[in-house]
């Protein structure tokens, strides 16, 4: 079974990388709907140019998708089958810190969330079987 602190690792670690991803990309100069496909096609477009990558030892970002009024973040824990988790256990843990994450971050709050983006966390095992998925929207974080 996989131990609770791999679990918050790659946890913490996905939402920071998708975060940073998403500030990055969305300080363009174009002010353009945040929550239109096309917007969310070129954010996961960006992503893309840069995956797959390890963002540490156990947890790949795999290529994101942007769909209207949602962004997808693809992860994949290269060291674990899905055979080796309690994926409700996973997801409520999951979803507690990767809600913290995205509501406290300014650009992902502030950029994404409170312009109406969901921001979906989907996780899959080292074979790309899925192991668990986790919505955020600005309900999750109050607003």
């Amino acid at each position: 079974m996989m131990s609770s602190k791999t679990i918050i690792t790659a946890v913490v670690v996905a939402i920071f990388t998708g975060s940073l991803i998403s500030w990055a990309v969305l300080k363009n100069p174009r002010r353009e709907n945040p929550r239109s496909e096309e917007s969310l096609n070129r954010l996961a477009a960006e992503i893309n140019r840069r995956v797959p990558v390890m963002i540490d030892k156990e947890t790949e970002l795999l290529p994101a998708v942007g769909a209207e009024g949602l962004l997808t973040y693809n992860y994949r824990l290269v060291s674990y089958s899905v055979t080796q988790f309690d994926a409700t256990r996973f997801a409520v843990g999951a979803k507690e810190r990767v809600t913290q994450g995205a509501c406290n971050r300014p650009e992902t709050r502030d950029d994404l969330l409170k312009n109406g983006v969901t921001l979906r966390y989907s996780y899959y095992d080292k074979d790309k079987q899925h192991i668990a998925t986790i919505d955020i929207s600005s309900a999750d974080c109050g607003f």
